[in-house]
């Protein structure tokens, strides 16, 4: 590990970086051993920058790492995108190098696309799992329709969280964003969710329109686990709204993480 560092506003996150075979990923992290380790994986195009507010939101309580996957935020990409299940190999190799074990895994948007695949190939990897506005409704499986329904989501986000997401679509580039939504498109989430063991929740903002109510709730079901809704939230809830998020969430952490270990050094 390299690159520590402390991270401008969040006094309490730090920076490091930890290599997963040919490929790096950055992360933010309280990397306080005592707590109850939770991990926060981005969607397509952004990076751990959004998840920073539920981070503070969960950090008096939990120890928290936000990543970014390779060739996303401030991690070097490699020559080509991955895929999803790639990804998802990047996430599993990604817990060991930061010494966590069974953590509870969020994913947002895609990042809930690559908790699922990664989960799904090894089931004692967690001790649970949170999707975030999950991806891809198959009843928009084709990039127009993605497209509208993010222009829709972006109607009905604060400019501060659309300026987040924007500066992140930037750094990534279009080239790249376009060939990593092909593999977004082309991954099923309704499919490899059947084989997630350990406990979930599946969550969305109630003005979510790139992961709808109908859809979030089959899914939920598809895995047997647990359903809600952040009211008035959109897509971005975890940005929005982190800190009704982290309480909606809380029961749930609490049932599947041991609790704090004061004797365990950070």
């Amino acid at each position: 590990m390299r690159r520590q560092g402390r991270v401008g506003r969040h006094p309490g996150l730090r920076r490091r970086r930890v290599a997963v075979g040919p490929v790096v990923v950055d992360v933010r992290g309280t990397f306080d051993r005592a707590r109850p380790p939770v991990v926060l994986v981005h969607g397509i195009g952004m990076s751990s920058r959004y998840f920073l507010r539920l981070a503070d939101a969960l950090a008096p309580t939990h120890d928290v790492y936000a990543l970014d996957l390779p060739g996303c935020g401030t991690a070097p990409g490699p020559r080509r995108p991955l895929t999803v299940p790639e990804l998802a190999e990047v996430l599993a190799g990604a817990l060991p190098a930061l010494g966590l074990e069974r953590p509870v895994v969020v994913g947002h948007s895609m990042g809930c696309q690559v908790v699922v695949d990664a989960v799904a190939a090894a089931p004692g990897l967690c001790s649970g799992w949170v999707l975030i506005g999950p991806t891809v409704d198959p009843a928009a499986r084709r990039l127009a329709a993605q497209a509208w329904r993010l222009l829709l989501d972006t109607l009905r986000e604060p400019p501060a969280t659309n300026a987040v997401i924007l500066r992140d679509y930037l750094r990534m580039g279009p080239v790249r964003y376009l060939r990593t939504a092909r593999h977004m498109l082309r991954d099923r989430i309704e499919e490899s969710i059947h084989g997630c063991a350990p406990p979930g929740l599946v969550v969305r903002g109630e003005r979510d329109p790139i992961a709808p109510r109908d859809w979030t709730r089959r899914l939920a079901a598809a895995a047997g686990a647990r359903f809600l809704e952040i009211p008035g939230g959109a897509h971005a809830v975890q940005h929005t709204g982190p800190r009704e998020v982290a309480a909606a969430c809380r029961p749930f952490l609490s049932a599947c993480l041991p609790p704090s270990r004061p004797d365990v050094p950070s």
